[in-house]
C-alpha cells in the first residue's frame, strides 16, 4: 500500500507544471505576452522611475491592455474602420486613465511630457 501511494505521489509530481515559472498572476498569457509586457514596462520605467509596486501594477497593466487589444481585434476583425478605432481608443483611453491612478503626480508629469514628444512616424 505504501508503494501505490509513493508512485502515485512521484507520478503526479513528474506531469505537475512548476508553478513559478510565470510571475504572479501571469499563469494565463502567453511567453510572447508576458515579454512584450515586460518591454514595455521596462522601457517605461526607465523614463519614469517607479518603485517596485507600481512596476508590478504597470506590468499588469499592460498585460491586461495587450490581452484587451487582442480580443477587440479578433472581435472587430470583420468590422468597419470607424467602429474598430473607435473600441481601440476607449481601450486606449481606459488603459491611460488606469496608468494615471497607478502613477504619482511628478511622475503623471513626466509621462505626459513623454507621450507629447513622442512620434510614431518620422516626417522628412
Amino acid at each position: 500500500m505504501k508503494n501505490l501511494f509513493l508512485a502515485i505521489c512521484i507520478a503526479s509530481g513528474v506531469g505537475a507544471a512548476p508553478v513559478a515559472a510565470a510571475g504572479p498572476g501571469e499563469g494565463a498569457y502567453s511567453a510572447a505576452m508576458i515579454t512584450r509586457a515586460t518591454t514595455l514596462t521596462r522601457a517605461l520605467a526607465q523614463c519614469i522611475h517607479f518603485n517596485e509596486a507600481q512596476y508590478l501594477a504597470v506590468k499588469q497593466l499592460h498585460l491586461q491592455m495587450l490581452t484587451e487589444r487582442r480580443d477587440l481585434e479578433i472581435l472587430l476583425n470583420g468590422a468597419g474602420a470607424e467602429e474598430r478605432d473607435t473600441q481601440l481608443a476607449i481601450a486606449q483611453q481606459r488603459y491611460e486613465n488606469e496608468l494615471a491612478n497607478l502613477l504619482q503626480p511628478q511622475q503623471l508629469v513626466a509621462y505626459q511630457a513623454l507621450r507629447s514628444n513622442f512620434t510614431a512616424h518620422r516626417i522628412k
